[in-house]
Formats: structure tokens, C-alpha cells, sequence
């Protein structure tokens, strides 16, 4: 009896191991996404139409871009949703908001004021204090924090990334005639930076020593100008929103590109993924405890939509 028992424990504990190796497996290869995941509305008629954040606990960030007039966004403020899906305002008295971010730490980094020649860097502390802590030039759009807290931003202009140091000291991180346009920014998890180029829907990577290559290129997605909004970057899987033809697509971080979600029609219909439609989807951002990706709708009168991975 004794000797059943024990085999019985070694083959649980084999059993055990086999199961633990195949979690690692379906995590690192296939980034274990539900074929079967379902696109669900958590706010209807939403303001906040750009860049998304989720921070540990789950909440959602979203900037009010609003729409383009003379020089840049008519949009004022950084939306909050709550997991149970109340939405407040978190920040206010801004200028076009672009692009946002949010460290362990609780500080909150947006890029304001852009006017199309120029934006500003800001930090808002845990204790609502606003600092500008950088002004660069061009149009700053996307960005992105490293592990140190170091602060990356993609520009829509000039063809550069920017890095700025938690005291404000910036430089440029990489330069390349195919970033210009970049938008969305993320870190894969080898440390390279992946931009998303708004204009030409390029997906491109800058490791560590700055060196630009292209990842891949999303086809026939430009319209009117109007290719990827924003990316973000989920275990081996780089999710890209196609702003103009109302898709989600899934990049490979070795190219393979494939549509993920969306039927192509600018509505908001919740259901499977390749029965949901959405319109406009811009800012994306992944809520990587929750297991979730958090989209914002650029068309029509906006939402916030949530694809359960």
C-alpha cells in the first residue's frame, strides 16, 4: 500500500511538472490568447479618444485628444475608468493630450501643449503636482517607461525617439527617416522598443544600442493618412489598432501579421472577435495582470472596449 502511495506522488509530481512546462510553453510561444476571446463595451459615449494606460490595479487612463483644430487637439483631459467601469476626470486644464503613461511609483506622464512644432513632457505626481519635464520638438505623440523609469516618446515629425531621465535630462535614443510618424511605443521583453508608425503602418524595433529595424509592415491599412493609432506589446505578440479600417491586428514580434479582431465596419458591436466591430480603435494598452486589452474609439461619439485575453 505504501509503495502504491508513493508511486501515486511521484506521478502527481510528474503530472505537476508536465502541466507547469506547458503553461511556460503556451506562455512564451503562443502568448496564451483565447482564440475564442469576446470584444465587450465598458463605457459607451466616451470622451477620451487617444493613448491608454492600466495601471496595477486595473484602472484605465485614457487621453482626450478631441479633435484637430488649427494646430493641434481641442481635447482637455485624461479620462480614469474605474474596474467597475465609473469614469471620472483625472486630470484636467490640459491641450491635446497625446500619448500617457503611468510608473509603479503612481506618477502620471502625458504629452501636452503639442502645436505641431513643439510639445511638452508632463509629470503629475501622486499628489495631483504638475511638472513639465520636457519640452521637445516636433510633435511628441507616443510613450513608454523602461524598468529604471526612464521615459520614452515617439514623435510624429522628426524622425527620432527621445529618452528622458526621471531628472529631465533628455537625449535622443534613436534616429531614422522611418520613425517619422511613429505614434505608438512599447518595450518587447528582450528590451527592444517597438514603435508603431502612424503614416506608413510600419512596425518597427530599436534595441538597446539604438540600431532601427522594421518588424513588419501591416498591408493595404492606410486611409486618408490614417494607419496604426497605437500598439502594445503582450508576451511574443505586438496588438496594433487600425485606426482607419476598424481592425485589431496581431504582429509577431518575427512578422507575422494577422487580423485579430473587428469585421472592418465602423460600428460598436461587442461579440467574438471576428464577429465585433469597432470604430476607429486608436489607443490600445494591455492590462497585463487582468489578462486583458483596453481599446479607445476615435470615431463616432467613442467607447472603451475591453478584449478579455
Amino acid at each position: 500500500m505504501k509503495t502504491i502511495i508513493k508511486n501515486l506522488g511521484k506521478n502527481v509530481i510528474v503530472l505537476l511538472a508536465v502541466l507547469g512546462i506547458s503553461v511556460v510553453f503556451v506562455s512564451c510561444y503562443g502568448d496564451g490568447i483565447d482564440p475564442d476571446a469576446e470584444v465587450e463595451t465598458v463605457v459607451l459615449d466616451f470622451a477620451g479618444n487617444d493613448a491608454v494606460s492600466v495601471d496595477r490595479r486595473g484602472n484605465v487612463y485614457v487621453s482626450e485628444y478631441g479633435r484637430f483644430v488649427n494646430t493641434g487637439g481641442n481635447g482637455t483631459r485624461v479620462l480614469k475608468v474605474s474596474k467597475a467601469g465609473d469614469v471620472s476626470e483625472f486630470v484636467t486644464g490640459l491641450s491635446g493630450p497625446l500619448g500617457n503613461t503611468i510608473d509603479s511609483q503612481g506618477n502620471f506622464y502625458v504629452n501636452n501643449d503639442n502645436n505641431t512644432a513643439r510639445g511638452d513632457v508632463l509629470k503629475i505626481s501622486s499628489d495631483g503636482t504638475k511638472t513639465v519635464l520636457a519640452t521637445i520638438q516636433g510633435w511628441p505623440t507616443g510613450m513608454t517607461l523602461d524598468n529604471e523609469n526612464n521615459l520614452y516618446v515617439s514623435n510624429f515629425l522628426t524622425p527620432t525617439v527621445h529618452k528622458i531621465t526621471p531628472e529631465g535630462e533628455v537625449s535622443v535614443y534613436a534616429t531614422d527617416a522611418r520613425l517619422a510618424g511613429g505614434v505608438g511605443i512599447d518595450f518587447d521583453r528582450k528590451g527592444n522598443l517597438v514603435v508603431g508608425n502612424f503614416a506608413t503602418a510600419d512596425i518597427l524595433s530599436i534595441d538597446p544600442e539604438g540600431n532601427v529595424s522594421l518588424i513588419a509592415n501591416i498591408p493595404n491599412i492606410v486611409i486618408g493618412g490614417f494607419g496604426i493609432g497605437y500598439i502594445t506589446v503582450v508576451g511574443n505578440s505586438i496588438f496594433a489598432t487600425g485606426i482607419g479600417v476598424n481592425k485589431i491586428f496581431r504582429v509577431t514580434l518575427d512578422g507575422t501579421v494577422e487580423e485579430f479582431a473587428g469585421t472592418g465596419d465602423a460600428a460598436v458591436v461587442d461579440g467574438p472577435i471576428g464577429e465585433a466591430s469597432f470604430n476607429g480603435p486608436n489607443g490600445i494598452a494591455a492590462d497585463k495582470y487582468g489578462r486583458a486589452l483596453y481599446i479607445s474609439e476615435f470615431g463616432g461619439s467613442g467607447a472603451l472596449r475591453k478584449i478579455k485575453l
